[in-house]
């Protein structure tokens, strides 16, 4: 027998937005579990927050690995979501960026003095400013006017900030007289909501020094699957469990982000890939995974008779999972 109300109590909901941006976009959408990033060239977009409503999936699938990019201009459904996502974010992200992905990005970085990082999907800013933390010096593309309007907004002399579509990322470094190739690059919570994936990972690669690092932040795409992954307790064993309906075929599924008070077109897409195809699509441009870590989520919910099972769950089921690629050719 499923409780469905159980899993929210193990990720307890993100810190609400005030003021204008208190609407949940179709981002708050998925359950506190499922939450997104905004990214690069989404083709339409990803991360906030959001909880896709039940249902089957999308018919529609992602492109090949190999098919070309559907036209140069950038474009994102990130765009009408910005100002709800820059206030839930912040300057220095969420909790669950401050707490799991950003110490993760920077430990698989290893980053040096005067070495120079190139952000993919930048939205506002967040891991730019933690590199200028560290005295390191990036430039981050990101495809929402508004975002890159938030990033400029905040971003110190160790910042940079470009609009324009990851597919076109070294047309856009060039236009702005910026040299490459970067000691090492980032994709932070992007890659998932970007189709397809070669031109961006070539984009990436072609940008980065042979020997460089590629470090590319993901929902899990084993356990998070849009529309196609849930919890639920299994009373006669007292088990708290996920449930997945699906994994080895390719999704586009629709994310409404501030589901029930939203206008219908508030949404952006999730394209769902099983790990293989990401971790063939990094091979096929250069890129060799060399380390793979499962974050899980570090919230924990308030004490009740399932809260030990609760508990024991959020250790064994990650919530992202963190690439670590080389650049070899």
């Amino acid at each position: 027998m499923t409780d469905s109300r159980f899993p929210k109590r193990n990720y307890a909901p993100r810190p609400k937005a005030t003021g204008a941006a208190a609407r949940r976009p179709a981002g708050d959408r998925r359950p506190p579990l499922e939450r997104r990033t905004p990214g690069a060239a989404r083709t339409p977009a990803h991360d906030a927050p959001a909880t896709p409503a039940d249902g089957p999936p999308a018919a529609s699938t992602p492109a090949a690995a190999g098919s070309p990019p559907q036209g140069v201009q950038a474009h994102t459904a990130w765009d009408r979501q910005a100002t709800w996502y820059d206030a839930l974010q912040g300057a220095d992200g969420d909790d669950f960026y401050r707490e799991l992905i950003l110490p993760t990005v920077l430990k698989r970085l290893a980053l040096r003095s005067g070495e120079r990082v190139l952000d993919l999907g930048c939205g506002q800013g967040v891991l730019g400013r933690a590199l200028a933390a560290q005295g390191i010096s990036s430039v981050g593309i990101d495809a929402s006017p508004a975002l890159i309007g938030a990033a400029h907004a905040r971003a110190g002399e160790r910042e940079t900030h470009l609009l324009g579509d990851a597919r076109r990322a070294g047309a856009i470094l060039k236009a702005a007289n910026v040299p490459v190739p970067f000691a090492h690059a980032t994709l932070i919570m992007a890659l998932q909501d970007l189709d397809p994936l070669a031109p961006v990972l070539h984009e990436v690669a072609a940008a980065t020094a042979p020997g460089g690092r590629v470090v590319i932040a993901l929902t899990h795409p084993c356990f998070r699957i849009p529309r196609l992954s849930s919890w639920g307790w299994d009373a006669q064993k007292s088990v708290q469990y996920r449930r997945m309906d699906g994994y080895m075929s390719a999704v586009a599924a629709p994310i409404r982000t501030h589901p029930g008070t939203a206008p219908a077109g508030d949404s952006t897409t999730s394209f769902h890939r099983p790990l293989s195809t990401y971790i063939t699509a990094c091979g096929a441009s250069g890129l060799a995974v060399t380390a793979a870590d499962e974050l899980c989520s570090h919230r924990r919910g308030t004490r009740g008779p399932k809260f030990g099972a609760e508990d024991r769950a959020a250790r064994e089921f990650p919530l992202f999972i963190v690439l670590t690629c080389v650049r070899i050719r």
